[in-house]
Formats: structure tokens, sequence, C-alpha cells
């Protein structure tokens, strides 16, 4: 018998999944409570939010939402990584993170950019650079160019100024 607080549960998640770049689901089985802790401490920093959903709930949320595939992950202590603007930023927290899980934090899947990536391939996305890395990357690529140009240029106009100098002298 769904209650008013599982349907506000059910809907407040199905928003989150529907507006979600990421979401990163994973098993938090046998994770101290101080580490655990830290790794919340993590994500906010990151700006991105870890949630504990029950599974009837979150399965529910995952069909609203639209979102194919996930669901046969959903058995068994889940937990979920949602980042709304980068979507390499949860898995690249938990990456920084591992040391402290003691590989205690086993990733199930992930939902990046419209697609369900399994656990074999989540740890790839960790190495894909953040949106602000390509952002300056592109911004170095157009740059580039323009610099050469500006300092051919410039070599071109100290040559000329030098021989003008050169002249200059040799008429005094």
């Amino acid at each position: 018998m769904p209650t008013p607080q599982k349907e506000q549960i059910v809907k407040e998640m199905t928003d989150k999944f529907s507006q979600a770049q990421s979401i990163i689901l994973a098993d938090f089985t046998g994770i101290d409570v101080n580490t655990l802790t830290a790794l919340r401490k993590r994500f906010r920093e990151a700006n991105v939010e870890y949630r504990v959903v029950k599974n009837t709930l979150a399965r529910l949320s995952v069909r609203h939402a639209g979102i194919e595939g996930l669901e046969e992950y959903l058995v068994g202590v889940n937990s979920y990584a949602i980042s709304y603007d980068d979507p390499t930023k949860p898995i690249k927290v938990v990456e920084e993170f591992k040391k402290e899980l003691d590989d205690k934090f086993k990733i199930k899947a992930a939902y990046f950019e419209g697609r369900i990536i399994g656990p074999d391939r989540v740890a790839e996305l960790a190495t894909l650079p953040s949106r602000e890395e390509l952002l300056a990357q592109f911004v170095g690529l157009l740059n580039s160019p323009m610099g050469k140009l500006v300092a051919t240029l410039q070599g071109a106009m100290v040559k000329f100024v030098g021989v003008l100098k050169a002249l200059e002298e040799s008429k005094q």
C-alpha cells in the first residue's frame, strides 16, 4: 500500500534521475560510518548528490524517469551518486577515495549520458577529462594558431625595426 511519504520519495527520485547526467549505482556493504561520512563529504564538495533509496522505490523511480536497463542491477544494498552537471565527477570522487574504501564500495553499474554501463567499463569513465578540462583544451587549441601568428608578425616587426635602426646609424 503506497503511503504519501513513499509517493513523495518516488516523485523526488524520479525528478533527480530524469535530470541526472550520470548515476553511479554502488553497493556500500561493509563500509564503516566514518568512511561513508567522509565519502559523502567528498561528494558534496564535488556537487554530487549521494542517496540511499529502497530498491522498490528506486525501481519505480527509474521506470518513471524512462531509464531502461538499470533495473536489473537493483538487488541488494544500493546507493546512488547523482551528478547533474559533469557526468564524470562521481566516478572520479570514488577513484580518488579508493584507498580509504578498501574495495568495499563495489560499483554495480552507471547511467552515463543516456546509456547504461556495466561495472567493467565504469572505471574507464574516471580517465575521461571533465567538462572544464575539455573546454580548457579547446581554448588552448584555438589560441595556439593565433599565438603563433602574433609571434611571427612580432618577429618580422622586430627585424624591420632593426633594419631601420641600422639604416639610421649608417646615415649618421
